[in-house]
Order: structure tokens, then C-alpha cells, then sequence
């Protein structure tokens, strides 16, 4: 985790399934205090349903205490996972970072 003094930023890589929950979940409740949140998600290549119950905790969480967040995705496939379940309607998913970024700079 990273920030820029407004945005902090939680970069995840790889493959997110259940032998990384723990994993998983420190990285994001570390940033459950943050102002505004970039989920930077582009070199994260599959997640099963346990990852996307926990990004869909942290990101009810975030947005529950009026935190913005934004999820950064380049791999098709994964974007398609995230579509699938549901998620692009309840957050906002990017496939450009500066776009993601603008995003979040616009809510704070």
C-alpha cells in the first residue's frame, strides 16, 4: 500500500483465491482509513469467489464511510469476472489508471 497523500493506493498481483485470504484482507483493511482509494487490481490475473467477497466487503466498507474508491483493471479476463459478478454496477472499474485517478481526484 501507497499513497500520494490524498489517494492511497493498494496494489494486488497474481492469483487472489482462497490460500491468500489472509493475505487479502490485511492488504486491504490496511486501507480502510484512507481518504480516497485506488484498488489497483491490473496485475491480478484471476479471483475466485473468496477474493471477490473481500473486495466487495472492503469496497461496501469504503463506501459505507463515504470513501472513495476506485478499482483499476487492465486483464480482460479479470474485468470480465468483475462484470459477471455484478461489481462494475456498485463501484467504479477503470481499465486506465489516469482515468481511475481522475476519478477519485473529481470525489475528494
Amino acid at each position: 500500500m501507497k499513497g500520494d497523500g490524498a489517494t492511497t493506493v493498494v496494489r494486488l498481483q497474481g492469483e487472489l483465491d482462497v490460500s491468500r485470504k489472509d493475505e487479502l484482507r490485511a492488504s486491504l483493511q490496511s486501507a480502510l482509513q484512507a481518504r480516497c482509494v485506488l484498488l489497483d487490481l491490473a496485475a491480478v490475473t484471476y479471483a475466485d469467489s473468496t477474493a471477490l467477497v473481500e473486495l466487495l466487503h472492503f469496497c461496501t466498507d469504503l463506501k459505507e464511510s463515504d470513501v472513495p474508491v476506485a478499482l483499476f483493471i487492465e486483464a480482460p479476463q479479470f474485468a470480465r469476472l468483475i462484470k459477471y459478478a455484478g461489481l462494475d454496477q456498485a463501484f467504479a472499474v477503470f481499465d486506465s489508471r489516469d482515468d481511475a485517478l481522475a476519478y477519485l481526484a473529481a470525489q475528494t
